[in-house]
């Protein structure tokens, strides 16, 4: 148990509310509460997990600071593992502020960023990538961030993870058999390492695969949109913000700098970015303009290249074409209230998905929305397949399978198996980051450094 000192701290928002919430945690715990906490009907306000409402009282001048309820919780039935106490208060400053000075003067210390949560850690209740999904879960944007952020805490990912840490541990076990007993006749078959490795590789491949779903969910796309002037960009942009976010007007070149907002579509957190029409430039401002667009283009998500479905095919689109065609893009036909003259055959061949639109009358807008979404999103997330949604454990994975490739390389190539060894080992190591089996402390004030204060 990582019990030392008692902690306290407010873990409600700051400002005027309802209710505020101050939380103390650690060995004197009850000591405190009993202390400073005066209940209205005579009863033990140290009751484990009994509501209880009362007064907070200065012990030194017997002056009640507020009408509270309060709670006390033993180990180990309690978020951190600790003996712990929470105490609901009027939400203003004053009260807030009073009762935790009390709780201070009685020998708490301010708890810092994450602490309970890294409490809740160390004393071994969750494990890093469930500590990892509560400020996840604080931070959850949209419903889909959330049902994931839920999914973790619960040890979707934990549980994915350890049964590829068994396998890898069974194949290093029959490894390390041989190599400290070459002379024994060991019942151990090459092919059945292998079968645990593959097995290992599989889980972390299909756990890789998942990122690109899971970044979109947690983190957001950039959509960029791309043409030449007049053909409708930011009326595009507006249609899809549902507000007059961008200036639309008959005049080609309108559209000087980027316009972007974050729109929820479907789950996913989208950063929509008009853009400068690309042509020749008429003047600095528009020049600048055009370079900032081209600057956006190799970092953004997806492309959204418009095209005016009332005129021919020109030469300026071909060369917007020639600007993005190795990104994701999708083609956007605007315009399909106006009489057709584009030749989509044209369009189509350029080998893009292609969407007809009326950014004026919006037909095809949600046709647009769903193109936008199915590039990210498979049926995984509605069958509650795990994805990986954070960085730090997409490069761990990384590591982790290039050590199982490295050391199914050294079982099939006839190599000492003590290379093999030593990359499963690594292998094993790398999954350990994710869970907090092998995490630094360095990784560790990295991550609750991220919390907000009194979680």
């Amino acid at each position: 148990m990582h019990t030392i000192d008692t902690i306290c701290v407010i873990s409600s928002p700051l400002g005027e509310g309802g209710i505020g919430i101050l939380r103390i945690s650690g060995p004197d715990a009850q000591r405190i509460l009993k202390e400073i906490f005066r209940p209205r009907k005579p009863r033990s306000p140290t009751e484990s997990h009994r509501l209880c409402l009362g007064c907070i009282v200065d012990p030194t001048t017997g002056q009640e600071i507020d009408e509270v309820f309060a709670v006390f919780m033993d180990s180990p039935r309690t978020y951190t593992k600790e003996a712990m106490a929470e105490v609901y208060s009027h939400g203003g400053l004053a009260p807030q502020r009073r009762i935790l000075s009390l709780m201070v003067e009685r020998g708490a210390r301010i708890a810092e960023p994450g602490e309970f949560t890294k409490r809740a850690y160390l004393n071994g209740r969750i494990d890093l990538v469930q500590a990892e999904s509560v400020l996840d879960i604080i931070q959850s944007e949209s419903d889909e961030e959330l049902q994931y952020a839920l999914q973790q805490l619960k040890g979707g990912l934990s549980t994915e993870i350890v049964a590829i840490r068994d396998a890898l541990t069974q194949a290093l076990a029959e490894i390390e058999a041989q190599i400290d007993f070459p002379d024994e006749e060991l019942t151990i078959s090459a092919s059945a390492t292998l079968s645990h490795l593959d097995h290992a590789r599989t889980g972390i491949t299909s756990l890789l695969s998942s990122f690109s779903e899971g970044r979109a969910i947690r983190y957001g796309l950039e959509v960029l949109i791309v043409g030449r002037t007049n053909v409708g960009k930011s009326s595009l942009l507006n249609r899809l913000l549902m507000e007059e976010r961008a200036i639309v007007t008959p005049f080609p070149g309108t559209t000087r700098d980027t316009v972007e907002d974050t729109i929820h579509m479907r789950g996913l957190k989208l950063k929509i970015v008009d853009t400068a029409g690309l042509r020749k430039p008429k003047g600095l401002i528009e020049e600048q303009g055009i370079e900032r667009v081209k600057a956006r283009i190799p970092t953004a998500d997806i492309i959204l290249w418009v095209v005016d479905g009332g005129r021919t095919f020109s030469r300026d689109d071909e060369e917007v074409f020639q600007a993005i065609r190795l990104k994701d893009v999708i083609a956007v036909v605007n315009k399909s209230d106006l009489p057709g003259k584009l030749s989509k055959k044209a369009i189509k061949e350029k080998g893009f998905p292609v969407v007809e639109t009326s950014a004026l009358t919006g037909a095809g807008i949600e046709g647009l929305k769903d193109a936008i979404c199915d590039r990210f999103l498979t049926k995984g997330h509605r069958d509650g397949r795990v994805l990986v949604t954070n960085i730090r454990h997409r490069d761990a994975l990384a590591r982790a399978l290039e050590g199982v490739e490295r050391s199914r390389v050294c079982c099939t190539a006839s190599e000492p198996l003590e290379f093999a060894a030593f990359e499963l080992r690594h292998a094993l190591h790398c999954l350990g980051e994710i869970t907090g089996e092998t995490c630094t402390d360095d990784i560790l004030g990295q991550i609750f450094s991220r919390f907000c204060i009194g979680k």
